[in-house]
């Protein structure tokens, strides 16, 4: 089973918090960084996946715009048909046309509430992804840093004991 980006990231985490207590070892300092590295490719590996879920959201937030737009149509063609078949009784035939009227509005009224409620719905998810992936790419950084700061701090401890 594929792990999370979120669980991998807490691993990632944890794996650092370790390593930085095992960098002074060279052995452990080298196995800390394959391990880190390697934490680092599974995230990759699995944000196609989270990527791949949000499009899915996205792609079912519109058939369900879709499905309204559809509805809304039908309402639309249905008020307009009793309303000519009411006008066509001349006894209530402004009522026919206000119920038409009535319902058209009910039915745009319906068909934009349903698109913007999709809108927001797709923007969360967008934007819950977009803060996902932004937590990602930061850890990476701090990770690509803590390797960086211990790589660094190994030639300076390497470079002060010959001389």
């Amino acid at each position: 089973m594929r792990d999370s980006v979120l669980d991998l990231l807490n691993r990632l985490e944890a794996l650092l918090q370790r390593g930085t207590s095992a960098a002074h070892n060279d052995k452990n300092a080298h196995a800390h960084r394959e391990q880190t590295l390697g934490m680092v490719h599974m995230i990759r590996a699995a944000l196609p996946g989270e990527l791949r879920e949000a499009a899915r959201l996205r792609q079912e937030a519109e058939q369900v715009l879709q499905a309204a737009q559809d509805e809304a149509r039908r309402i639309v063609l249905e008020a307009q048909m009793t309303a000519r078949q009411h006008a066509e009784e001349h006894v209530i035939a402004r009522d026919a046309v206000q119920r038409g009227d009535d319902l058209l509005a009910r039915a745009e009224r319906d068909a934009r509430s349903i698109r913007e409620g999709a809108d927001a719905y797709a923007a969360r998810v967008l934007g819950d992804l977009e803060q996902s992936v932004a937590r990602i790419l930061d850890t990476i950084r701090r990770g690509r840093e803590l390797l960086k700061d211990a790589a660094g701090s190994a030639y300076n401890e390497q470079s002060s004991s010959r001389g």
